[in-house]
């Protein structure tokens, strides 16, 4: 296991891969794009294949003896024991980015045996970095940051999204747990990049966020911002988070129980 004075600065180093990631994706947005749909999992662009690639080559670069998983580069089957494990997506919220919706961040999240210990967002449109590090708290910029206190759903504001499927079946559960939480919370939200909602509840601007159908990539980084700010991060049924397990819920801790009983 790392110290944390080691995470700390290798937190430092990936802040500045992050942002140097942001600033490619920025010179491709609102620009002539080459687009590619995956079957099933959204687009892909030259900005995102870019930005992983400049991701991956400074991580490896730093720190060669860590394993990176990128959403664009897939899995890694020399996974084993505590070794170091990036999980990297270099563009998330793609489709956002492709129509000019400036809601799309790079995240990259270190996990040692499946647990996040370091978590590092870049929104280049709002220049806000995200980051934290196991037991060092977490931070957007200098200004540390923590987690919503408030109680009551009624007065939450929530945030949610849903997997890359026109397929009912896949859909209908997704826009009922939505419907569910329509009728009690202050208000829902759908910004559409994982990372950013995470990042967002760790500041407290969302009391609550949930999601299937998600990537190690999607939810590594903002699983450890959550933590670091005070919140709670967990399966639907209250398990502990595992980043292959494709789902999350993470919540200030307060409105985590009745968020699980809306989930159902």
């Amino acid at each position: 296991m790392l110290k944390k004075s080691e995470l700390v600065k290798i937190k430092a180093e990936v802040c500045k891969v992050a942002e140097g990631a942001g600033k490619i994706l920025l010179s491709y947005y609102r620009k002539k794009l080459i687009i590619k749909e995956k079957f099933k999992a959204g687009l892909v662009t030259q900005a995102d294949l870019k930005s992983e690639k400049f991701i991956k080559a400074a991580l490896q670069k730093k720190f060669p003896s860590f394993v990176f998983i990128g959403e664009e580069s897939g899995q890694s089957d020399l996974i084993h024991g505590d070794t170091p494990v990036w999980h990297v997506d270099p563009l998330d919220g793609t489709t956002n980015f492709v129509h000019g919706f400036p809601m799309f961040c790079v995240s990259i999240g270190l996990a040692i045996a499946g647990d996040p210990v370091l978590g590092v967002i870049h929104i280049p449109c709002l220049k806000e970095t995200f980051h934290a590090a196991k037991g060092s708290g977490a931070f957007l910029g200098k200004k540390k940051i923590h987690v919503s206190d408030r109680k009551k759903i009624s007065e939450c504001l929530l945030t949610t999204g849903f997997a890359y499927s026109q397929e009912e079946s896949m859909l209908a559960p997704a826009i009922e747990k939505f419907h569910n939480a329509h009728l009690e919370a202050r208000a829902v939200r759908r910004p559409g990049a994982a990372a950013i909602d995470l990042a967002y509840v760790a500041a407290g601007v969302f009391d609550g966020f949930w999601e299937q159908n998600l990537g190690s990539w999607d939810i590594c980084a903002g699983a450890a911002l959550v933590t670091e700010a005070g919140g709670e991060v967990s399966n639907y049924r209250n398990d502990p988070l595992d980043l292959m397990g494709r789902e999350v819920l993470a919540t200030n801790g307060i409105i985590h129980p009745r968020m699980m009983e809306i989930l159902k």
